[in-house]
C-alpha cells in the first residue's frame, strides 16, 4: 500500500515535484536513517520482511479551477539537478497540468514501488472560501480513510496553494485522525524556492506535530447530549452515560473520573462551559467545530470511493500518468 499525498497547489510546479524528488532520494538511498525516515509507512507485514515502504501511490492536488484548465499559467521555474541549487536557464510558464505531467513521468518512476502509473486527483477549489474548501478536502479524506480495512495512508503537505486551503487541509487532519503525517517544505533562499526540485537535504524537510482536535466517541456523546438537552448536571451526565452507554462509559468510575477525564479537557478547549458549580452546556468553541464536525460526519456517512466521488462530483477529476 502506497502513500496518498494531499496538498494545496498555486502556480509553482515546485510544490509537487520539490518534496517528491526528496522522497525519492531517501527511497532510493535507503540507510538507516531513511528506514527511520519511512518507519511509520507501509503494513506491519512489509516491514517486518525488510520491504521498503513510503513509496507514492497517488497525489491529491487542490487548487483552483484557472489553473486545472490552464488559463492561470505557472510561474517560471529552474530545472535543477535534484539536491543542487541552479541559478538558472528559467523555464517558460506554461498550462500546469501539462507540466507536471512531464516532470512527473520523470521524477515519479523513482518512488512508485513497482507501479507503472501514477493517479494524480485534481480538485478545484474556492481559495476564498475556506467552508467549501474544507467539505472538499473532508470528502477526500472520508473517502480514503474509508477504503479497504485500514484506510489509505495519507500524507498532507502545507506548503502550496494560499493560506485559506492550508488551514482546511490542517484542521481536516486535526479533526478527523486520519492523516498519518503533516508536513511542510523550505527552501533556503530566493533561487532555491524557483528551483523545481528540492535543493539541499539539510532543514529542506519539516514534519509538523498534528494537534488533535476528534473527540473519540465518549467525548461526542456527550456533546451530544448536551446538544439534546443544552443543560445537564454532572450527576445526571453521569447517570445517563452509565445507564445508556455502558459500553462506552466502562472506564467510569465515579463523577469524579468523567469530571476529570473527560469534561474539564472539554471545559479547557472552549467546547464546554458550567453555567453553575457541577452544571454543564455547550461552549462558545463548540458553535465554531460544529460546522465543520457536521461536514466530516456527513463525508464519512457516504461511505464514498474517491473514484466514485470522481464520477460523482464535477469539482474533482482523476487522471492516470504512465510513468518512465
Amino acid at each position: 500500500m502506497g502513500v496518498y499525498h494531499l496538498m494545496g497547489l498555486g502556480r509553482s510546479p515546485g510544490t509537487v515535484i520539490g518534496p517528491l524528488t526528496y522522497l525519492a532520494h531517501r527511497y532510493q538511498r535507503w540507510n538507516d536513517e531513511d528506514k527511520r525516515f519511512f518507519a511509520r509507512s507501509g503494513e506491519v507485514r512489509q516491514r517486518a520482511a525488510g520491504q521498503k515502504v513510503g513509496d507514492i501511490q497517488a497525489l491529491v492536488l487542490f487548487t483552483t479551477q484557472e489553473v486545472i484548465e490552464g488559463t492561470v499559467h505557472t510561474f517560471r521555474y529552474i530545472d535543477n539537478p535534484p539536491g543542487r541549487k541552479a541559478s538558472g536557464p528559467e523555464q517558460p510558464p506554461g498550462p500546469m497540468r501539462s507540466i507536471l505531467r512531464d516532470l512527473l513521468r520523470r521524477e515519479w518512476p523513482a518512488i512508485a514501488g513497482s507501479r507503472s502509473e501514477g493517479t494524480v486527483f485534481w480538485c478545484a477549489v474556492d481559495r476564498r472560501d475556506i467552508r467549501l474548501t474544507y467539505e472538499r478536502v473532508v470528502r477526500v479524506i472520508a473517502a480514503l480513510a474509508g477504503t479497504g480495512g485500514q484506510g489509505k495512508e495519507m500524507w498532507i503537505n502545507l506548503t502550496g496553494g494560499n493560506n485559506v486551503i492550508n488551514l482546511a487541509l490542517e484542521l481536516a487532519a486535526a479533526l478527523s485522525g486520519d492523516v498519518a503525517r503533516l508536513y511542510y517544505v523550505q527552501a533556503e533562499d530566493e533561487i532555491a524556492e524557483r528551483c523545481v526540485r528540492f535543493t539541499a537535504e539539510d532543514g529542506y524537510w519539516v514534519d509538523l506535530p498534528i494537534m488533535p482536535l476528534a473527540f473519540g466517541r465518549l467525548r461526542q456523546v456527550i456533546i451530544d447530549l448536551l446538544t439534546e438537552r443544552e443543560t445537564l448536571s454532572l450527576s445526571d451526565l453521569y447517570s445517563r452515560l452509565r445507564s445508556e452507554y455502558w459500553d462506552l462509559s466502562r472506564g467510569l468510575d465515579s463523577e469524579e473520573t468523567l469530571r476529570e477525564e473527560y469534561l474539564k479537557p472539554l471545559w479547557k478547549q472552549g467546547i464546554l462551559t458550567e453555567r453553575a458549580p457541577g452544571v454543564y452546556t455547550l461552549g462558545p468553541q463548540w458553535e465554531l467545530v460544529r460546522p465543520y464536525q457536521k461536514a466530516l460526519e456527513e463525508a464519512r456517512g457516504r461511505r464514498e470511493t474517491l473514484e466514485a466521488l470522481c464520477e460523482r462530483e464535477d469539482w474533482i477529476q482523476m487522471e492516470e500518468i504512465r510513468l518512465g
